[in-house]
């Protein structure tokens, strides 16, 4: 009942139009596609088609592809979901027909391989795509994001995050389960990255630094995997 489509200023974080859901429905994964938005309904195997720049809903569609609707994201040409699982699926804009199944696997963290549960909102950034990590199901949050190769499904990269919900009210601080990290958005062409997450009090720019000495032992001690 608190689910929205929102056009925001990036400067002042003010809305400047909005279209909410219908009551029913908890809106997930949201990606641009041509003239439109595309966005997942978590648990009602939906998908609701926004024209833009007007934010109205022009077309609700089936969705039958995973267990949930978690994240969305697109290449451009194909469109990558997530459904709390380790599963990453490869989707057809327009039809929204199944193209492919992968698994989602760091091989570097356990042998052969680890699975990578609850990959949650998805971005594609700079040829690969990030999702934050939200092992929801195995009663765990973490504040990792995961860079993944679209074309197999294996981890390329891990972003420790932790920090930020330190910065939140005390009421996101006290349930960090519920309130996480969950927002990831790339601006292509000034090569801007933001994250943000739910019931957040601000929305961040931020600046990566690469931390080569740091491995397979951090990840496990620091990102609260399923």
């Amino acid at each position: 009942g608190q689910s929205a489509v929102r056009l925001v200023d990036a400067q002042s974080g003010h809305s400047l139009k909005k279209t909410t859901l219908p009551r029913e429905a908890f809106g997930e994964g949201l990606v641009v596609h041509g003239d439109m938005l595309v966005q997942l309904c978590w648990k009602r195997h939906l998908i609701y088609e926004y024209s833009l720049p007007s934010l109205q809903l022009k077309r609700t569609v089936p969705f039958n592809i995973g267990a949930e609707g978690w994240g969305l994201a697109t290449d451009g040409t194909s469109f990558y979901v997530t459904d709390s699982r380790a599963a990453l699926f490869v989707v057809a804009p327009g039809s929204y027909k199944l193209i492919q199944q992968l698994e989602i696997f760091d091989p570097k963290l356990s042998q052969p391989k680890k699975l990578i549960y609850g990959v949650n909102e998805l971005e594609w950034v700079a040829g690969e795509l990030w999702g934050n990590v939200y092992p929801m199901y195995q009663h765990k949050h973490s504040e990792c994001i995961v860079r993944i190769n679209a074309t197999t499904g294996q981890v390329n990269g891990w972003i420790d995050m932790h920090g930020l919900i330190d910065k939140q009210s005390a009421a996101v601080r006290a349930a960090p389960h519920s309130y996480v990290l969950n927002g990831i958005a790339y601006h292509e062409q000034s090569g801007r990255l933001y994250l943000t997450g739910k019931k957040w009090d601000h929305m961040y720019q931020i600046r990566l630094r690469s931390q080569p000495q740091l491995g397979p032992q951090h990840v496990h001690s620091v990102c609260n995997l399923g």
